[in-house]
């Protein structure tokens, strides 16, 4: 295959596009130095799935199946950290919650909710730590209102060894930070206003809550752990034991928009790599890397980096999927899905702006939906 130079150029002030700069000459396919295996979890037939990727000096391919991941429901509710993953999902009106650390290639599961109808809770969001599952629902209450809460349940046994917490707000997002549960509420009734209740997970006690005002969307924690709220137009920075907050606002027309992102990575240096919507593009749902030190997006357009026959013919890209960064070899991988099937994907790998080229990519049976670098 292959591959030409490009260079980053300006969009708009602190947000950039990765743009073609044309060359006469193409040069040959750049190939991977150093041996990388990438764990890739896939929707398949309405089922998640996950397979071994080994990445050497030659090729890239499929290695194996994660046979301890299997028939998982693609509507699964996921939480991801840079080290493991979790998925949440009810079958004949029982929960069930897989665990995978990707470090140890580890895998748990159990069962919850056997005191209760499955069928009859709707479940908001969920997270994990090393010890526990953190799952947020509301049920409803004969004659009463509906209840609100976030249920404690331990990873270490497989009986259903849980606490519960009350809220009195409807929960959003849920997020874990240094033996502290920040969990985003909405008081939908009354004042439309979100809220940040912070529980300490040594007493299962909400200690604060804190009031975010209306359109705080989305939780994430950063490289340092500290508490992302995300809003359209800003974000706010906790820091979870402290809980002091910085304000970083985007200049007009230069919001990331990591708002409504299905999968992210953060770095090692705090860059945020997630997919972003882009209507005017080719390719809508495109590859994006925020820089929180920098408050700057570099984005990145298919049609800026494929030839129209690679784009629409050799890869079919209908949108992005997954994106994750292989920092042994200083890779950004892009999964997609391609257009006309549900069921058939892939990945590119490209080296990040400004030293930008394409690398090289491999077809899959499924389409990604998130990635791990190992």
């Amino acid at each position: 295959m292959k591959t030409y130079n490009f260079v980053a150029c300006l969009m708009l002030a602190f947000s950039f596009v990765a743009c073609e700069k044309s060359t006469d000459t193409s040069t040959e396919e750049i190939k991977t130095s150093i041996v990388s295996d990438y764990t890739v979890f896939m929707q398949n037939n309405n089922q998640l799935n996950a397979v071994v990727v080994n990445s050497t000096g030659e090729d890239i391919s499929v290695e194996s199946a994660l046979i301890s991941f299997n028939n998982i429901p693609s509507n699964s509710l996921k939480y991801r950290t840079p080290l493991d993953i979790s998925y949440f999902y009810i079958t004949n009106c029982q929960s069930h919650f897989q665990w995978y650390d990707a470090s140890s290639a580890t895998t748990k599961s159990i069962q919850l909710f056997n005191d209760l109808n499955s069928c009859v809770i709707n479940v908001m969001a969920t997270a994990h730590s090393i010890e526990s599952a953190f799952i947020a629902y509301e049920r409803e209450l004969l004659g009463k209102d509906k209840q609100f809460v976030v249920r404690v349940n331990s990873l270490a046994q497989t009986t259903n060894n849980y606490t519960e917490i009350i809220l009195d707000k409807k929960p959003v997002d849920i997020i874990a930070s240094s033996d502290r549960l920040f969990v985003l509420t909405l008081d939908e009734f009354v004042t439309n206003t979100y809220y940040l209740s912070v529980i300490d997970l040594d007493t299962d006690v909400i200690i604060m809550e804190l009031d975010l005002g209306i359109d705080a969307l989305r939780l994430f924690t950063n490289n340092s752990g500290k508490v992302i709220v995300s809003y359209p137009e800003l974000h706010t920075t906790i820091d979870p034991v402290s809980l002091d907050k910085e304000y970083t606002t985007y200049g007009e027309n230069t919001e990331p928009g990591f708002i409504t992102t299905k999968d992210f990575y953060m770095d090692g240096t705090g860059k945020f790599y997630f997919h972003k919507n882009m209507p005017s593009a080719t390719v809508s749902e495109v590859p994006a890397i925020y820089d929180f030190e920098k408050n700057s997006t570099v984005v990145y357009l298919f049609e800026n980096f494929l030839t129209e026959t690679e784009l629409n013919v050799k890869y079919n890209i209908a949108e992005t999927t997954a994106i994750a960064y292989d920092d042994k070899n200083n890779y950004v991988l892009i999964g997609y899905k391609e257009n006309g099937t549900t069921d058939k994907g892939g990945i590119l790998r490209i080296t990040p702006s400004p030293d930008f080229k394409l690398i090289d990519n491999l077809n899959l049976e499924g389409v990604p939906q998130t990635i791990f670098v190992k």
